[in-house]
């Protein structure tokens, strides 16, 4: 835009006001000089209506001077002329056409009293408005104070208007060019006082770096922009201040921040290791059994009477014990495995399936069924593995312990998972897909009072030294962290249910993320 600027707009504003001024002030004089003109051209007509009333009653053409309705050689011709004797409107039969009423009530009017009358009849476009169209003037013509007879001329104001409108477009014009020029003035002074101290200000802002010793200077002239200046220098100053304490804030909260992120690492870590040792325990027998196997083997191996076949069969068994060995300290070291803070795209139905395996080992779950159900379509999050593992790990430990304290007839633990329907019926929206993973035992339940504060740090209703109560608390925290949500249901003798939802991978990302394990 053309007078987007700020010295455009404050020009075009100049313009305006100067306009505005010079058009009304034009428009006061053109009016009282018309005023003036009409007054003069009335007394000018009145002269010489004077001098042809006194010529007809010195002429003795009292026939004619009875009434002329005809203009006279001394007027123009569209000026009307009247003159009445006074013997004659004592007679008066008032025969007069319409278009004369004015003028000759105004002529009967002086030769009654005697005084001149000025009248203004008609209406025509004037100047602007609509203005009177003629005037009226009347004499009476006396001699020794005894009045003779009364003129009156009617003339026309429209040669006035036409003058003064030939005038007014030159004043117009006038007016025009007058206002651009006092407002380019206006602007160059304001421009000079005011914008040009601005500008300085502004650049001297745009180049300003916190090294700078001096901050706004402005000339001694600039007026007011030096206590502005005064004013900036030392809101910078205090800025500047503020900036140092800010940076010293910002420093120390972000080694809070990196404390409190390592202590959450180390909560995690320790509540990893005292899972991690809940299973060792367990696995300690499950290793112990086939070492008992591979050694007795050995032992029948140091018989010299055996066949080849005999000692290949003793051989292949032990290797079979010794693999079940090995994938058992597998497992344990998956679950012991560093997390590396780092999160990828993972599988939810493999890490469940492996869950499961590892608890086949454990002598707590023997007779547990676990009964797996995976209905999700879409199983990929984005996540730290081993931090979700540890997750589904607490609640199935948490389960087994909830059923090992009630002894059902047949225990059980659920696996399910599905896509959660919205208020739409539909699985979310695209952006917002969810997969939800329910586990479900049939243990002795939680009580009400204590389902409030079962995500509450170091809550248990454990016995002392069976655990920390920091299990859930870290789920908690982890699921928090990755944008789910975790929560439980249950009643007493009901068994629990915890539903964990996540995010699924967008599926434009899901081709190209590398699956975890």
């Amino acid at each position: 835009m053309v007078f987007r600027g700020i010295k455009n707009r404050v020009f075009i504003q100049f313009w305006i006001l100067f306009f505005l001024s010079m058009f009304f002030i034009y428009l006061l004089v053109m009016f009282i000089f018309l005023e003036r003109t009409i007054a003069h051209y009335t007394e000018q007509k009145r002269i010489f209506l004077q001098i042809a009333c006194e010529n007809l009653i010195h002429s003795g053409d009292f026939e004619q001077a009875i009434e002329a309705k005809r203009g006279s050689s001394a007027f123009k011709k569209e000026e009307r002329f009247l003159f009445i004797l006074a013997e004659a409107s004592r007679t008066e039969k008032n025969d007069f056409v319409s278009d004369d009423q004015e003028l000759r009530t105004a002529v009967l009017s002086t030769l009654k009293s005697g005084q001149p009358v000025t009248q203004k009849t008609g209406k025509t476009f004037g100047l602007l408005f609509l203005r009177h169209e003629s005037v009226i003037a009347t004499f009476a013509v006396k001699e020794n104070g005894r009045i003779l007879a009364a003129g009156g001329l009617e003339s026309p104001l429209t040669v006035i208007y036409q003058d003064f409108r030939r005038v007014q477009k030159i004043a117009f014009v006038f007016v025009v060019i007058s206002s651009c020029f006092f407002a380019l003035i206006g602007n160059r002074q304001l421009s000079r006082v005011y914008f040009r101290p601005l500008q300085r200000l502004a650049k001297r802002a745009e180049t300003y770096t916190d090294e700078d010793p001096l901050f706004f200077a402005v000339r001694k002239e600039d007026n007011e922009f030096s206590i502005l200046s005064t004013s900036l220098n030392k809101m910078l100053q205090r800025i500047s201040k503020d900036k140092g304490v800010l940076k010293e804030t910002i420093g120390s909260l972000k080694m809070a921040n990196l404390e409190l992120q390592k202590a959450q690492s180390d909560v995690i870590r320790a509540e990893k290791l005292a899972t991690v040792g809940r299973l060792t325990s367990g696995i300690a027998h499950e290793i112990g059994n086939p070492i008992g196997i591979v050694l007795g083997y050995l032992d029948l191996m140091k018989q010299t009477d055996l066949t080849r076949d005999e000692q290949n069969d003793f051989i292949r068994r032990s290797e079979d014990e010794i693999t079940r060995i090995n994938h058992i300290i597998r497992q344990l070291l998956d679950m012991t495995r560093t997390s590396s803070n780092e999160s990828k795209q993972i599988a939810i139905h493999p890490l469940l399936e492996e869950l499961v395996s590892v608890f086949s080992y454990q002598p707590s779950a023997n007779g547990i069924v676990f009964e797996t159900r995976f209905d999700a379509g879409e199983d990929r999050v984005v996540a730290d593995p081993e931090r979700l593992r540890q997750v589904f790990l607490n609640i199935l430990l948490n389960a087994v312990d909830a059923i090992n304290s009630k002894q059902p007839s047949a225990p059980r633990i659920q696996l399910v998972t599905h896509c959660p329907m919205d208020e739409n019926g539909s699985c979310g929206k695209d952006s917002k897909k969810m997969i939800e993973i329910q586990i479900q035992d049939n243990g002795p339940g939680i009580k009400p009072s204590d389902l409030n504060h079962i995500f509450d740090p170091f809550f248990t209703t454990k016995q002392p030294g069976d655990g920390t109560g920091l299990g859930l608390s870290v789920s908690f925290m982890i699921i928090e962290k990755l944008g789910g949500t975790i929560s439980a249901s249950s009643g007493e003798k009901e068994g629990t249910l915890f539903r964990v939802r996540l995010p699924l991978v967008d599926p434009k990302d899901r081709a190209c993320g590398p699956i975890g394990r």
